[in-house]
């Protein structure tokens, strides 16, 4: 942009929403220009306080010694075995993710101004879901038991994003920046997790050079608690840093889709091509379920993602591929369980899983009908964005029903 093109096209609004669509960076600076020579003009009035408007503060940023505080109790709940002498088979797989949810779930309850009748809904949800922990039988050839310890942590994840939209909980777009946190703050947590990697390295070589053997306490406690902390510190610069707006995850989103998508293409032509079948190898089945939530979390994330522009862009086109790829990959899973429970019956881990799969499967069937509209009808992502949004709490009711419902009917077997 070269020229003003603000003034040029004053009195076209299509063609300055596209000027601003096109290079957001290059617009501000031009419109500045333009406001200097043109100062009352009400256009650009209208334009400058769209872009310079700043919402109402609703987020109560916590304090750093809130935040420790809120690190150090989390390792104190994770270190409950070691201080009450509990069995650590039995309180990790029931208590550690739900510590790390709940953790979480705290800090936005801390950090944002939430309505009493929902704290109170979250309060006793948590209530809730300890006691369920607590009450799941201790037998571990019990499939309900350990689908429901595998669910629970899942279902937790409805109040960390209740915590999170607060009042706007029913809002899509809400929603939607609740999964764009989810993936940012997985990426913090992996980068804090390797520069710790890194610090617990250099401490352990530099107490062994003086003779100090401090790797098992080191181990036990400050690793554990590193541990357990970075999720909470990633959501603190997620919160702080970049003021609740996601920046790292779409850019990644983007760059691996394609990739994944040709890996995925062919690493299904290579497993054909080996005579592997999910139909009759139950290792490769599990497998199969867990690439097929990989390639749907990274779809969702990738359509989470994608920026408002006008037109269909090469990007859409691979989210389309990766959708099908899916969903394809998902047919075969679903055949897959199906056969196996035609050949070999009917389990509880048969049908959790056939149930996850058919909601998924509606779930994919969804999004590749929408996008096939956006790219043949030039229709906006809002309705994709919609589609997943309002999918997210089928979601959780499942996990509930696994949790709650399928051990008493098949009474805790």
């Amino acid at each position: 942009m070269s020229k003003n093109l603000i003034i040029d096209h004053l009195d076209q609004p299509e063609t300055l929403e596209a000027l601003y669509r096109q290079s957001p960076d290059e617009f501000y600076p031009m419109l500045q220009q333009a406001m200097e020579k043109k100062v009352d003009s009400e256009t650009l009035k209208v334009w400058h306080a769209r872009l310079t408007y700043s919402a109402p503060e609703t987020v109560a940023k916590i304090s750093i010694v809130t935040l420790v505080l809120l690190c150090l109790a989390t390792g104190f709940f994770t270190k409950i075995p070691a201080f009450f002498s509990v069995e650590d088979e039995w309180f990790y797989p029931r208590f550690m993710p739900l510590i790390v949810v709940y953790a979480l779930t705290a800090y936005f309850l801390l950090s944002t101004t939430v309505k009493s009748k929902i704290k109170t809904t979250i309060l006793a949800a948590i209530a809730g879901g300890t006691v369920v922990a607590f009450a799941l039988p201790d037998s571990s050839d019990s499939d309900s038991v350990t689908m429901a310890l595998i669910h629970l942590p899942l279902a937790s994840l409805s109040l960390l994003a209740l915590s999170f939209m607060s009042d706007r909980w029913q809002s899509t777009k809400e929603r939607l920046n609740f999964i764009r946190y989810i993936g940012e703050m997985g990426i913090y947590t992996a980068l804090i997790l390797l520069g710790g990697m890194v610090l617990t390295g250099i401490t352990l070589s530099l107490f062994d050079l003086i003779g100090l053997s401090i790797e098992r306490w080191y181990t036990d406690y400050i690793v554990v608690l590193g541990l357990v902390s970075a999720p909470i510190v990633a959501t603190y610069l997620f919160d702080t840093v970049q003021n609740r707006q996601s920046k790292f995850a779409p850019i990644l989103s983007n760059v691996f889709s394609p990739l994944f998508l040709i890996t995925v293409l062919a690493y299904l032509v290579a497993t054909f091509y080996q005579g592997r079948s999910p139909y009759t190898d139950r290792e490769f089945l599990i497998l199969f379920n867990g690439l097929l939530l990989i390639i749907l979390a990274l779809t969702i994330f990738s359509i989470s993602g994608k920026k408002q522009r006008p037109g269909v862009q090469l990007s859409d086109y691979i989210n389309v591929s990766l959708v099908s790829a899916t969903l394809f990959v998902n047919v075969i899973a679903l055949s897959a369980i199906i056969f196996r429970w035609a050949e070999y019956g009917i389990t509880l881990n048969r049908l959790v899983v056939t149930g996850a799969n058919l909601l998924i499967f509606a779930h994919l069937i969804l999004l590749l009908r929408q996008y096939i509209r956006h790219l043949r009808q030039g229709e906006g992502i809002d309705n994709l964005e919609a589609i997943i949004g309002k999918y997210l709490p089928v979601y959780t009711g499942w996990s509930l029903i696994v949790v709650v419902i399928l051990p008493l009917i098949f009474q805790f077997r």
